[in-house]
């Protein structure tokens, strides 16, 4: 489990069913590329649907490379969702304007807080919160739109569903 939502996407004992749980990961360092693989690698493995929201078409291209080639024996299918049509693919990296084209359960904040009325239609999102300076004060802004949260310390290491 990650979260409050098992991994067949059941609301899990003690976790709030009155809307979207907000997950935010502090990160000891700056860099968030690497800690958003491991938690959208375990959160595939646990058998999740998740998109992956980043900035820029740029860094979201960047990103979609990297989390193919982020660790040696990994592999998470996914696909750089252009904006339009449906995607199948259990993760889907989304610029711009936040959308959920392959039914997702599950949303990763690779960047900064997207629009927060459409990161509610998500049950369940994990925002990175590294120690850069434009990171600080992301509980506040999540607190600030009414959503539930709650925080841990970096992200779990995956490993395979049970």
């Amino acid at each position: 489990m990650l979260g409050g939502v098992t991994a067949k996407g059941k609301q899990a004992k003690g976790a709030d069913s009155a809307g979207p749980q907000v997950i935010l990961h502090r990160l000891a360092g700056t860099k968030k590329a690497l800690e958003a693989c491991r938690l959208i690698d375990g959160l595939y493995r646990a058998g999740r649907r998740v998109v992956a929201w980043v900035d820029d078409q740029g860094r979201a291209r960047m990103f979609d490379e990297y989390l193919w080639t982020y660790a040696q024996h990994s592999f998470v299918p996914h696909v750089l969702w252009v904006g339009e049509g449906e995607a199948e693919d259990p993760v889907v990296v989304v610029t711009g304007s936040l959308a959920n084209p392959n039914r997702a359960d599950t949303l990763v904040i690779v960047d900064r807080i997207p629009d927060a009325a459409a990161a509610a239609a998500f049950p369940e999102i994990h925002d990175l919160a590294s120690q850069a300076a434009e990171d600080q004060g992301r509980r506040e802004a999540w607190e600030a739109t009414g959503l539930s949260v709650s925080e841990v310390r970096g992200v779990p290491a995956p490993r395979d569903a049970d």
